[in-house]
């Protein structure tokens, strides 16, 4: 699953860049093995769980080789041999072995009768074995033994768990969930045998019991070993790359040997093996921008989060479940209902959580454990759980439907009004929502069901590129990014435009797009014809009389026509002829900038109470940091006290002081209530740096036109939280915002050919 998302990601950057071609032992192509357990439970059907099938591989070029299996690596000639003597020379090598079922090294474990559970062939044998078998046993009592339990259970077997902790799903829950679990579980018919150690299976060639430790044995007739997962790195070893429990890994997900990658359950990261779906997409993710030239800041680890697929018994946990000296915990129980929650927190900010019985709102605690949520935020999502029949209409679109593959309420609106899906499983093989762990099927079933209702309105469309071409917005991008363009002209020539010179909607935006990419690429200035306006930067509103009369004498002198004051708290003059435009910015002795050509912030408006100077002092310091940067859309910053809060709250962004620090907002423009709350500082300077961190990716991230509310749906609000609140990301943005504006001050106003580092 791993190997093939990070496959999928390369074609999406560049489709053109690689002849690729697929290994793999199984004799069928890949397919979603979290779902083998619902197959089992008879909730899906073995087609249903193919990711892509032998025609998706042919579609795209790739060669597949299925029922064959790479074994060496020869990393001096860069080349791969396999077990059918097949030798074939690589760029590039992505080893995406996963994980084997540890089989417990006791007698009788290769009798027949017993079983791992990872592959289609184990999930038909214990189909086909259950039909003439009455008694079966599964060894481990984790997320992957107790689906396989309910499913044998399903198919009609008496089954009972063998597990050597005191409590079921210990690594995901705590001693009162585990025993919640274990209840409802032996309900549905299973039996536990805990604290228990099997040390032989007997049986001569067939399997027929079990012997415990403790001198006691089970009948069965069938066993499936679920005692965990051991990392495939027998290839990594045989062909000399550092191992250590897996494939050791850096942020690029590079191993030892330069041009050979690792990723997936194989791969080993920061002394972490991860063994769900999420993180071994987002490692995809990272490998394949990596070995596509694309900038990437590398893995950096994630927070992991499970869910229990059985029907009728909802549990997630995320985080960290077991307390220990450093943490402090709230938990809510309601025994009559079956619901209990716990939030573990470390420093009063949320560390883990355990949902059992109710599990509505793991997608807002998720996005609080990400964001490291203090205690006085969780305690309202605890006590106060999101209501399930208003959900949809208020959730925004940039909120995750799917965890597993980043699918957010907004890309499943799209698909569905683009593509006409009516089903779930439409949407699965459109977007890729509910196509990991299911988790969220019913959650997508939900959302199709209220967007076909009278209550559903139809969110505003995304921004687009214009009719001059058939490339799409990223497209453009990435071809930008690929090739050394330096003029508008040139883009359109080479990437055949329809119209010679383009319009007033792409011209722009290449023109944008080029001074992203090269600083000091600066728009052409204004046709003699054209008239141009200036706005004098008076830093956090603040001016005084030499300047007023300065400014004056300047609208008498230049026989300026408009001057109106903008609703920024700033003086706009219209009307400029663009020959007296140098002239006018010299005799201001002061910066100004004009909105008529390139868009920069202009200005960041401040409480004007008396008492706060200090915030309209932080606010023309921000303004001096980001002057002369290209946005690009108009953008609006505004800094308040609690007091006059209104004005923050309903910016682009938004910064209110309160007696604990700053609350940040943002995305408020497009309504008349509040933005989302973005995060809380503590200091006025790292308000300063999280808002010139996010202006900076905001910069760097968006389309043309494309406004902040916008963007902040497309992105998602949870990942823009990932990347400002990482330490390393958001030093290295403040950098890059540093070395853009060094370069536009210091290169002339021109075209420029200086790209970015």
């Amino acid at each position: 699953m791993a190997g093939i998302r990070c496959i999928e990601e390369i074609l999406k950057l560049n489709r053109q860049m690689f002849e690729i071609v697929i290994f793999g032992s199984e004799p069928h192509p890949n397919y979603n093995r979290i779902l083998l357990s619902s197959v089992l439970q008879g909730e899906t059907s073995l087609d249903d769980i193919t990711l892509n099938s032998k025609d998706w591989y042919a579609a795209n070029g790739i060669t597949l080789y299925t029922g064959e299996t790479v074994v060496h690596i020869d990393t001096d000639r860069q080349r791969v041999i396999t077990d059918r003597k097949r030798t074939l020379p690589y760029d590039k090598f992505i080893v995406a072995t996963g994980s084997s079922p540890h089989i417990l090294p006791i007698p009788g474990a290769d009798k027949e009768g017993v079983y791992g559970f990872r592959t289609i062939e184990d999930c038909q044998a214990l189909m086909s074995m259950a039909k003439h078998n009455q008694k079966a046993a599964v060894i481990g009592a984790g997320l992957l033994g107790l689906e396989a339990a309910v499913g044998l259970q399903h198919l009609g077997m008496d089954v009972s768990v063998i597990h050597h902790s005191a409590g079921i799903m210990q690594k995901q829950l705590d001693q009162t969930a585990s025993r919640l679990l274990q209840a409802d579980l032996e309900r549905k018919g299973l039996t536990f045998h805990l604290e228990k150690e099997t040390v032989s299976i007997s049986g001569t060639v067939q399997a027929d019991g079990i012997q415990i430790k403790d001198g006691t044995s089970l009948k069965a007739d069938l066993i499936v070993m679920a005692a965990g997962v051991r990392p495939n790195i027998e290839l990594a070893v045989s062909s000399g790359i550092a191992v250590n429990r897996g494939i050791i890994v850096n942020d690029c997900m590079q191993t030892s040997e330069p041009n050979v990658y690792a990723v997936g359950e194989c791969a080993e990261h920061n002394g972490t093996v991860y063994g769900l779906v999420s993180p071994l997409y987002e490692q995809g993710k990272v490998l394949a921008k990596h070995i596509c030239g694309v900038p990437c800041e590398g893995y950096q680890g994630s927070a992991p989060f499970a869910a229990l697929k059985i029907a009728g018994i909802d549990v997630w946990s995320a985080g960290k479940v077991h307390e220990d000296d450093r943490t402090t915990s709230i938990s809510i129980r309601d025994e009559q209902a079956g619901i209990y929650k716990k939030a573990l927190f470390e420093d009063d900010r949320l560390a883990g959580v355990i949902l059992y019985g109710d599990t509505r709102d793991k997608r807002r605690f998720l996005d609080s454990l990400l964001t490291q949520r203090d205690i006085s935020i969780v305690k309202k999502q605890l006590f106060a759980p999101e209501k399930t029949d208003t959900s949809f209409k208020s959730m925004p679109s940039s909120e995750t439907i799917c965890q597993c593959n980043s699918v957010t309420k907004g890309a499943i609106e799209e698909a569905v009004h683009t593509k006409d899906l009516t089903t779930v499983e439409e949407v699965k093989h459109c977007t890729k929502a509910s196509g990991s762990c299911g988790g969220c099927k019913p959650l997508v079933e939900d959302l199709l069901r209220y967007m076909s209702s009278g209550e559903y309105t139809e969110p505003a469309g995304t921004p687009s590129f214009c009719g001059c071409t058939d490339f799409t917005e990223d497209d453009i991008i990435a071809e930008l990014q690929r090739k050394p363009f330096t003029t508008p002209a040139e883009v359109m020539n080479q990437l055949g435009w329809k119209t010679k010179n383009g319009c007033r909607k792409c011209v722009p935006a290449i023109q944008y797009y080029l001074e992203m990419l090269y600083p000091g690429f600066i728009q052409p200035e204004p046709a003699a014809e054209d008239t141009c306006t200036l706005i004098p930067q008076m830093y956090g509103g603040r001016t005084n009389a030499e300047q007023l009369r300065n400014i004056a004498d300047i609208i008498e002198t230049y026989s300026i026509p408009d001057v109106s004051i903008t609703h920024s708290q700033r003086l706009k003059l219209s009307g400029i002829r663009p020959a007296d435009l140098p002239h006018i910015k010299n005799d201001l002795k002061i910066p100004a900038h004009s909105n008529e050509h390139r868009r920069t912030l202009q200005s960041i408006r401040a409480c004007t109470c008396g008492q706060n100077r200090s915030i309209q002092q932080l606010a023309a310091k921000i303004e001096r940091h980001l002057e002369t940067l290209s946005m690009p859309a108009c953008i609006s910053i505004s800094l308040s006290c609690e007091a006059d809060c209104t004005a923050a709250a309903i910016q682009d962004v938004g910064a209110i002081r309160t007696p604990a620090g700053w609350d940040i907002y943002i995305g408020g423009v497009r309504r008349t209530h509040a933005g989302a709350l973005f995060c809380v500082t503590d200091t006025a300077e790292s308000t300063v740096r999280m808002i010139k961190g996010l202006i900076q990716y905001y910069r760097e991230t968006a389309h043309y036109e494309e406004a902040v509310h916008q963007w902040m749906d497309r992105v998602g609000i949870v990942n823009i939280r990932e990347v400002l609140f990482e330490e390393d990301l958001r030093i290295h943005l403040l950098e890059n915002l540093k070395t853009d504006l060094s370069l536009i001050q210091k290169l002339p106003l021109k075209t420029g050919a200086h790209k970015k580092g």
